[in-house]
């Protein structure tokens, strides 16, 4: 362990003594951690297509997409999330799983 750590305080030395300053945070670009995250995707189930769902939701297929669209017609549209509970096949686990990727506009 102390040979490895050798090397490490050489170089750490030697980069102070060649005169590095150290860079403030605020100096350097896009740091930010929203820049640094990847988008969240989202679905309106209200006007998705049955790709468009199956794509976003985690556990359903196209099938389970395209009966989530046929549920969509027969009630005009959807008023609250929990009403996907109706098509067979998703139950609360999945219902979970996916509520934050779920959105809900006429």
């Amino acid at each position: 362990m102390k040979l490895k750590l050798i090397p490490m305080l050489v170089a750490s030395s030697l980069f102070l003594a060649a005169g590095a300053q150290a860079t403030p945070l605020s100096a350097l670009p896009n740091l930010s951690p929203v820049a640094q995250t990847e988008e969240v995707k989202t679905v309106n189930i209200n006007t998705g297509s049955a790709q468009e769902i199956s794509a976003v939701l985690v556990g359903v297929g196209e099938k389970r997409a395209e009966q989530i669209i046929e549920l969509r017609e027969q009630l005009g549209g959807f008023t609250e999330v929990e009403q996907l509970l109706d098509v067979k096949g998703i139950g609360a686990k999945t219902l979970e799983k996916n509520r934050a990727f779920i959105t809900i506009k006429q």
